[in-house]
């Protein structure tokens, strides 16, 4: 079955590929196993290995073949990084960034992001969140949850606001504030 173009920036062949894009270039710049790729998109490693040998091709990815397999990085070289990560940043960025901040940390159980930027992620093609809302399941200091926030949002040049919940709070009910939550669209974050 064919994917059809993500409604964040349909100029994309599908959600895979400016997902795949936003953590290759919007990341530390590093070499990542195809493998390591699949599990981090949530996907199965053949479409990862056709879609990074497609943007190799294009000129935006470099592969490299290991002992271990091939890895691939972004091509920092190409005039198009700039721009194209820029335009990621603002699509794709926030689950990329997001992910990269919060998951990191010790003591995190769930990251979950909340509001607008989930509302696009699950197809609302609306205009762009004014901020990313960052739901953080468990047992971590609202400070570091602060920092890390601090620090995508020098990233993604948008205000991003924490709400850290312990495991037992976000599974009882009597919170109308995570009922709120709840009740909107939530997208989840892996590492």
């Amino acid at each position: 079955m064919k994917e059809s173009a993500p409604p964040q920036l349909p100029i994309f062949r599908s959600r895979l590929q400016g997902e795949l894009l936003a953590r290759l270039l919007l990341g530390p710049d590093r070499e990542m196993t195809m493998l390591d790729l699949a599990v981090m998109l949530r996907t199965d490693l053949g479409s990862v290995v056709r879609e990074v040998d497609r943007l190799a091709r294009a000129g935006l990815l470099v592969l490299r073949r290991t002992t271990a397999g091939r890895v691939v990085r972004r091509d920092t070289a190409t005039p198009l990084y700039e721009p194209l990560a820029r335009l990621l940043m603002l699509t794709f960025g926030p689950r990329a960034v997001v992910a990269e901040e919060f998951a990191r940390l010790p003591g995190v159980v769930e990251v979950l992001i909340f509001g607008a930027w989930a509302e696009r992620y699950e197809g609302d093609a609306g205009d762009p969140a004014g901020d990313v809302e960052v739901l953080v399941i468990g047992e971590l200091s609202h400070a570091r949850a602060f920092d890390a926030a601090q620090e995508a949002a020098a990233r993604l040049g948008l205000p991003v606001h924490p709400v850290v919940r312990s495991a037992r709070c976000w599974q009882e009910d009597d919170d109308p504030f995570l009922r709120e939550i709840r009740a909107g669209s939530l997208y989840p974050i892996s590492g």
